[in-house]
């Protein structure tokens, strides 16, 4: 399992849930992962393997790529709440390991 294969599996369900969701949205300094928009909020996910690390060094990694790489900064002038979420899956096992938002 990568992380490519977890973020279409989110993308899905947020989907098929009837969210408006955007999957590899370009900014300036990369892509995000994952942003689902609700009328009033938007949030930001960014996936990580732990490859074995410990779950709160990958969090404070993925939540520093969002800022680094400004996955929020469309979205700073539309007056929505801004949630942003690192989600942390498992390399050794199946599954989410735990998330930690900002």
């Amino acid at each position: 399992m990568c992380e490519n294969y977890y973020e279409s599996v989110t993308h899905l369900i947020f989907r098929l849930t009837g969210f408006n969701v955007v999957s590899e949205l370009q900014s300036v300094a990369g892509r995000s992962d994952v942003i689902v928009t609700t009328n009033d909020s938007v949030f930001i996910f960014e996936l990580k393997m732990d490859k074995r690390r410990k779950f709160e060094e990958v969090a404070a990694e993925a939540l520093a790529q969002i800022d680094a790489n400004g996955y929020a900064d469309r979205f700073a002038v539309s007056g929505k709440q801004m949630f942003k979420i690192a989600v942390v899956f498992s390399s050794s096992g199946k599954g989410m390991v735990s998330w930690k938002q900002l």
